[in-house]
Formats: structure tokens, C-alpha cells, sequence
């Protein structure tokens, strides 16, 4: 762009913003006459005249008197006189001065002093020589730049940084490479800035003060920073190599680094400065409580599970501890980077819940029904269980916890199952289920009432074989849904527990029996198919309808408005766990089974609640007995002898039975089903003859015989709980400020969880670690509060300045503003 083509904007951009203006010129070359300045200015509404040292006061006079509404432009052939022996500086006070000057220019295009312009361009007059490059340092500089600010802009437009900070500096620098021959980043800045005033800018950033380094050795210090953040030892020597005065900014520059699209360079530096430190033997000799919270390192991660995996195997686990532990890993980076660690860790979890779950089978209270019990807490052992073995089963690389996965089945088959069959036996010798609901009144006592006195349509869901535990499950994820509330309560199946006879129980009835071809019977009817079950349960509610899961799942709303007009009462049959159990081929995937059953279920209430169902109930025919080992001799036994109806491993139905030591008629009050002998195996048995062994039911255990009922009703939105700051007084003295939340609500049907992230700002930069927490507690005021830790960023803090704890709620990728607490810094004890 040529002078006179600067100068026509200058005139532009001041009429545009004055009615009039005065442009002064000083050209000691005097370059330019008035005549050619007229000609190649006619296209603008100003007047040309020449500035000399003795016109001062005509010049006054036309134009503040003469021609006082029309602009001028002023030209002189002389350098700026100064303030005394300028006559004409208060016009230039309301008007403006024009430099001609490419320096003096490019000056006034950056805002910055003409002088620090000259004297950087000295320092660094390589950096100058391209036009692209001073054009991009127009777009990072700050307003208002110091010499500090200009040289950050220049290391800005050398590596790319998409702003003039240092930690995006460092970030672009040192992604480029660690060997500064190689580095063509580094090799440009050597080239066209310094050397030497690259690592003193460095050095000042990131609190690294040694005479001589390289870009390995700060990227060291940086990560050693990260480490020591949270470690709860110091290692004198390593301290010492590694000494910052800034490690809250390296830790930061760190976190933010791993959270970009660029984190794969810094994870590989990571993993080398890993092996150069030599952290497996500085820690593995450690107490867990020493490296527990550090995320640096990914082989942190394995360290702590061999550790927590020989704990579990020797019983000397401080279980609360760990399973604390583990969770806070499953956040950090390396478990979400790594699929195989972040599957130990969860199956982990598992193994530590199964592990402290143990302890209910000591607490067993002989007074108690075992089906009572079972009910209240026990089930938990057999879902801690599955969890931890469908996990471990799913593992890639398991070899780890092979041993453990081998002493938790020892446990579960030979201690619990063993006790559960004794307690079993016992519960049919005094035919005692307790006060417990029965599966085959379920229609009479949970669906007719809502059919006799409410319009509302009501949807069960029957899904086969899916047991308590896992109905328990399943009931607290959609629990924890914000628009809908489950509760879920025990039923005693009909015995023995297999699928005809669970399924006809679920239908209404006045009795239930069996024809010789083992088909069963509701008031004389066949409940056997889609279609015979649709008949009867028509006969109690004329307006119901059966489908499958598969057949609805699929349905559009359209489809769905027309299937279901009218209709009152809707059953769908949901079958996953049973076919694949029930087949030898696949009943080694019977947990698998349960899990997907879970997440179907759970999708077809999604799709119902999005149809608007308010009420759907969710049960089972009958639930499972599964052992992972083989099958011994002494759990198989004789089968029973006699005329058979129907039977299974499990069961036997039919006439003039002659029943063995290893089986046991059913209690007439533990089944409604009529005209033939029932006959089950004691215990855990299973009866000699074909089909699978691992994969049972029909028996009496609380594992088979206890169903869930699950009401689920769909609600408003339920809010998120509300968050406060917890501190009367909000000033910060140090470095490191605990902050206490206070959670306002305890979680129920009307308040849900709330997951925040959480951090301190200054003038909108982030100045500390940053915090992500799930506020989902029950329980009484003083119960409901978490205290957080922050590491505020090394720099000098002005007394009474202000910063703010910035609280964000985080909805899946969605991260939306949520409130700010305002903090007085006073750091009487921070020398910076």
C-alpha cells in the first residue's frame, strides 16, 4: 500500500468520525510538493496547504476563522517542532498527525510507541524482513503491548500459536519436536528472533532457572511439575534436577495440553520422560496412599492394579480406600486413552464391591426367612458377582486377574452358593417364604385395582428369567432418570420356577393346572403362545393387547398411535437371558445376556415414555442359577422316576412320582399349580439327563424363585440439585485453597444429580487446576457438603484483587455456565 493511498484512508477514517479535521504532515525528505499532494488528493474533501516556519498565523485564520466547518491537510517540509516552539499544537490537539515514515506506520497500525517499535526491530531484524509475518504479528499482538507482549507476539507468528500466550507457544514449539535440530520451529525462531530470549521467556514462564537447558529438559520439568502436583512423598534428587518455581503453571499447561487435539505428541513425551525418570522404581515400593491421586503417568494405572489385584488375593485391602481410588481413575486421562486399563480398573470396581459384599453371607440371621433376606441385601453378592465376571470376561488381556477371578469363583460356588442350597433345603423343610408378595396374585393385587378405578393405560413388560439382582439394577438406572421414578419390590415365583408356568401366573386367573402334555392351563385355558395369553387376558380386560419386544421396539409413534388406540392393559414378552442360557451352546454368555437384556429394557421404557406411558411395570416368569465352573459329580443327581409332565435340570412335573434323596416334593404354599406332583433338586443340583448344567432354573434357591416387580412411573423433569459455595468468608491467602460445596438438595424423585466442572478465573484466563464432580448425595444438611482442592497459577496477585470460582454443568458433551463465586486474593505469603 503506497503513501498517498494510507493517507486518503487517514482522512476517510477521521471524517468519518468528525464532522472536520486538521492533518498534519511532517516530511523532513520532502518528498511531495502541495501542487502533486492537490491532484492526487481532488478526490477528497479537504484543502492542501504547505506548512512553513513563518505561516503559522495565516493558516490560524483560514481555518478557524475563514473556512472554520472545511478540513485540511497541512504539509511540511521539516521534522515536528516541539511543544514550545509549536504554534499550532492546539490544532493538532483536535486534529491528527500523519507519518509517512513505513516505520512510523507500521507503529501506528500495531498501537504501540514509534520508539519500542524501533528498538525491537533492532533486536530482532530478521523477524521484519517479511511482509506476512508482520502481518500476522498485527493480528496477535495485544493493544496497548509492552517490549514483553511484542516479543510473545513475534514467538506467536514463528510457531503458529493461534494467539500471543506462552503456554500456546510452548504447546505449537514443543509439538514440533524435542531436538532442536530438527525442530523447524525452533531453527526459525534461532533464525529470525533469539535464541537465547526463547529460553528466558520460557524460563520466566514455567519457573525453570538453570543457566543452560534444552527443549527436553524443560519438557521434563514441566512433567515432573504435573507429577509432583499430587504426589504425597518428594524424592530429594529428582526435586533438586527438577526445581520450578512455577509447578501450578507447568501442571496446568499439562492438564490443558492433554484435553487438545494435539495431546497424542505430550502423551508419547509423557511415556518417554516415564522410562527417564525410572517411575516403576521410585514407586512400586510406595504405599498407594504416595501416588494414588497422580494422573501423570500411565503406568501409575498398572502399579495400582497389580497392587490393589495382590491385596484382593491376600485380604489385606483397605476396601473404602480403593474403591475411592479406583473411581477418581476411571476419570483421569490415561483410563479414558487406554480401553484395556480403564477395563481393569471397572473390573476392579466390581471385584472390590464383591469383596465387601462378602461379609452379608456372616451376617445371616437364622431367625429371617431366607427369601426375606435375600431380598433385602443378599442379592447383591450375586450382582457384584456378574458384574466382576462379565467384566473380566470381557477383557482382552485378563491374565492379570486370572488368579483373582479364580478365588472369587472359589468363594462365590463353594462358601455362598454352598449356603445358599443349605438355607434353601431348610426354607422347603418349614415351607417358609415369609411375608413376601407371590407371583401369582400379581394381576389380582397390582393391575386389576388400576384397571377398576383408573383410565390410565398400563403397560408390564415381562422379560424372561431376568432375576432380582439384575431387576434391582435395572430399577436404579432408571431410578435415576430425571423424568421418572422406579421402585422395585420382590415376588416369590410360582415353583417350580421354569417359563410356562411363571409366564401363566403373570396372566389373569383363578387356577392354574397342567395337562399331561405339559401344557398350562389358566381357568381351563391354554396360556401357551402370544395368542392364547392375548385371549385371556382379554377376558379380564376387554381392551388389552400382547406383543413381543421385537415386534414394538421398532414402532414409529404413528405406528405405535394406531396398534395401541383404545387399548387399556399391555403386555410385551422380552426374552434374552432365558434363550441364551437355555442353550448349551451359549450359556456360557448367560451374564453377557443379562447385561444386554438390562439396556433393552431400559430402551423400551425410553420409547413408552416418549409415547407418554405413565405406568409400566416390570417383572419376570422365573429368575436363574448360573456357576461359571464345571458342573461336579456331586451337585448331579438321580432323576425322579415316574409319568412326566414337563421337567428340566431342575424340575420335574407329572404323576406317581417317585422321588429320590437328592430331590424334594414342592411345598403345597410355595405353588397355586394344580393337578400333578412338582418335584425339584435339593439345593444346587441338577438332575441327570440332557441339557445345559451351568444355566438352571425350576429350582427353589432365591437366585431362581425371587422376581422383581419394578413400578415405574413416569414424572415431570425433575431439577438439579443446586450447588453453593460453603465458605463465609472468601479470600485467598496461598497458593492452594480448599474450597467446601454445599449440595442444597438430597437427591430424590423431585431433585437429580448434578455433574460440575469447577475452576478459578482472572480477567477470564484460567488460573487454576480445574475439578469435575457429580453431586448426586443423600441424606441430612450437614451430610451433603465436599471440599475441593485447587493450585492456583504462580504470578504476582495485587492485594484485593478479585477472581472467581467459575461453576459449569456438564449434560454429555454439553458444558453450559452455571454460577461464579466471587474470591478476594490476599497472598501475604507469596513472594512473587
Amino acid at each position: 500500500m503506497n503513501i498517498i493511498q494510507l493517507l486518503k484512508e487517514r482522512i476517510t477514517t477521521e471524517l468519518h468520525n468528525k464532522p472536520r479535521t486538521v492533518v498534519f504532515w511532517y516530511d523532513e525528505q520532502g518528498e511531495y510538493t502541495v501542487e502533486a499532494l492537490t491532484e492526487a488528493l481532488a478526490d477528497q474533501p479537504i484543502h492542501v496547504r504547505e506548512l512553513t516556519r513563518n505561516n503559522f498565523f495565516s493558516l490560524k485564520i483560514e481555518i478557524e476563522v475563514e473556512k472554520k466547518n472545511e478540513s485540511f491537510l497541512l504539509y511540511a517540509h521539516f521534522a515536528k517542532p516541539e511543544k514550545e516552539q509549536n504554534y499550532l499544537l492546539d490544532m493538532e490537539l483536535y486534529g491528527t498527525e500523519f507519518k509517512a515514515d513505513t516505520t512510523a506506520l507500521f507503529a501506528e497500525q500495531l498501537q504501540v510507541s514509534d520508539a519500542m517499535l524501533r528498538s525491537v526491530m533492532s533486536k530482532y531484524p530478521e523477524f521484519f524482513k517479511s511482509a506476512e509475518r508482520k502481518e500476522k504479528l498485527k493480528k496477535v499482538l495485544k493493544l496497548n503491548a509492552n517490549e514483553h507482549d511484542f516479543e510473545c507476539a513475534m514467538l506467536a507468528v514463528l510457531t503458529g500459536a493461534p494467539i500471543a500466550e506462552m503456554n500456546k507457544i510452548a504447546q505449537h514449539l514443543l509439538t514440533a519436536g524435542l531436538q532442536e535440530e530438527s525442530n523447524d520451529l525452533y531453527q526459525s525462531i534461532v533464525k529470525r528472533f533469539s535464541k537465547e530470549q526463547l529460553f528466558t521467556l520460557l524460563g520466566q514462564h514455567f519457573g525453570v532457572h538453570v543457566e543452560q537447558y534444552t527443549l527436553q529438559h524443560l519438557m521434563a520439568h514441566i512433567v515432573y511439575a504435573h507429577f509432583q502436583r499430587y504426589a504425597q512423598f518428594e524424592d530429594a534428587t529428582l526435586q533438586q534436577k527438577y526445581e520450578t518455581t512455577r509447578a501450578n503453571v507447568s501442571a496446568l499447561f499439562v492438564d490443558d495440553w492433554l484435553q487438545s487435539k494435539g495431546r497424542h505428541v505430550l502423551e508419547q513425551y509423557i511415556r518417554d520422560i516415564e522410562e527417564q525418570l525410572e517411575i516403576v522404581s521410585l514407586l512400586q515400593h510406595r504405599p498407594m496412599e504416595h501416588y494414588a491421586d497422580i494422573a501423570t503417568f500411565p503406568v501409575i494405572d498398572v502399579l495400582l492394579i497389580e497392587k490393589l489385584t495382590t491385596e484382593l488375593l491376600h485380604q489385606t485391602s483397605n476396601l473404602t480406600i480403593w474403591k475411592e481410588v479406583l473411581q477418581n481413575r476411571l476419570k483421569m486421562h490415561w483410563a479414558n486413552e487406554n480401553e484395556r486399563v480403564r477395563g481393569l480398573l471397572q473390573v476392579l470396581v466390581h471385584a472390590v464391591d464383591f469383596t465387601i459384599h462378602k461379609t452379608l453371607v456372616k451376617q445371616y440371621d437364622t431367625r429371617i426367612p431366607l427369601y426375606v433376606q435375600y431380598a433385602d441385601k443378599l442379592y447383591v453378592i450375586d450382582q457384584t458377582y456378574r458384574r466382576f465376571m462379565l467384566g473380566y470376561m470381557q477383557l482382552d488381556q485378563r491374565e492379570l486377574l486370572d488368579e483373582l477371578a479364580q478365588k472369587c469363583t472359589n468363594w462365590y460356588e463353594h462358601k455362598y452358593l454352598s449356603k445358599i442350597a443349605e438355607e434353601t433345603n431348610y426354607t422347603l423343610t418349614q415351607a417358609e417364604t415369609g411375608k413376601l408378595p407371590k407371583q401369582a396374585t400379581f394381576y389380582a393385587e397390582y393391575i386389576q385395582p388400576i384397571m377398576e378405578k383408573e383410565s390410565t393405560r398400563v403397560f408390564v413388560i415381562i422379560s424372561d428369567a431376568l432375576r432380582f439382582e439384575a431387576g434391582a439394577e435395572l430399577a436404579k438406572q432408571l431410578d435415576a432418570r430425571a423424568n421418572g421414578s422406579a421402585t422395585i419390590s420382590p415376588l416369590v415365583a410360582n415353583m417350580p420356577t421354569y417359563t410356562q408356568l411363571g409366564m401363566a401366573s403373570l396372566l389373569p386367573h383363578r387356577t392354574l393346572s397342567i395337562s399331561s402334555n405339559g401344557t398350562v392351563l389358566a381357568d381351563d385355558e391354554s396360556t401357551k403362545g402370544l395368542e392364547n395369553r392375548m385371549n385371556i387376558l382379554r377376558k379380564f380386560e376387554p381392551e388389552s393387547v400382547a406383543f413381543r419386544y421385537d415386534d414394538i421396539i421398532s414402532w414409529s409413534r404413528a405406528t405405535a398411535d394406531e396398534q395401541l388406540k383404545g387399548k387399556r392393559l399391555v403386555y410385551v414378552y422380552h426374552d434374552v437371558i432365558d434363550a441364551t442360557g437355555d442353550t448349551v451352546k451359549s450359556e456360557r454368555e448367560t451374564y453377557a445376556a443379562v447385561e444386554r437384556a438390562i439396556q433393552q429394557v431400559s430402551k423400551l421404557v425410553d420409547l413408552l415414555s416418549r409415547w407418554q406411558v405413565k405406568r409400566i411395570f416390570i417383572t419376570a416368569d422365573h429368575g436363574f442359577l448360573y456357576q461359571n465352573s464345571k458342573i461336579e459329580n456331586a451337585e448331579k443327581v438321580a432323576s425322579v422316576v415316574g409319568e412326566k409332565f414337563d421337567s428340566n435340570r431342575r424340575f420335574i412335573i407329572g404323576d406317581q412320582l417317585s422321588i429320590g434323596d437328592g430331590a424334594i416334593e414342592v411345598p403345597a404354599s410355595f405353588t397355586t399349580l394344580q393337578g400333578a406332583q412338582k418335584a425339584i433338586a435339593k439345593g444346587i443340583n441338577r438332575f441327570i439327563g440332557g441339557g445345559g448344567l451351568q444355566f438352571v432354573h425350576g429350582g427353589a434357591t432365591p437366585q431362581e424363585a425371587i422376581t422383581p416387580l419394578i413400578d415405574y412411573r413416569r414424572t415431570t423433569q425433575a431439577a438439579l440439585v443446586d450447588v453453593n459455595v460453603a465458605m463465609p468468608s472468601r479470600v485467598i491467602k496461598n497458593m492452594r485453597v480448599e474450597v467446601p460445596l454445599y449440595q442444597e438438595q438430597s437427591i430424590s424423585t423431585e431433585f437429580t444429580a448434578h455433574t460440575i466442572r469447577l475452576a478459578f478465573y482472572l480477567d477470564g484466563e484460567r488460573i487454576s487446576n480445574e475439578v469435575e464432580h457429580t453431586f448426586n448425595m443423600q441424606g441430612q444438611n450437614h451430610e451433603r457438603t465436599t471440599t475441593f482442592t485447587f493450585d492456583l497459577t504462580e504470578r504476582h496477585y495485587r492485594t484485593g484483587q478479585t477472581c472467581t470460582l467459575k461453576m459449569m454443568t456438564v449434560e454429555g458433551n454439553k458444558v453450559i455456565p452455571y454460577s461464579e463465586a466471587e474470591f478476594t486474593l490476599h497472598m501475604y505469603s507469596a513472594l512473587y
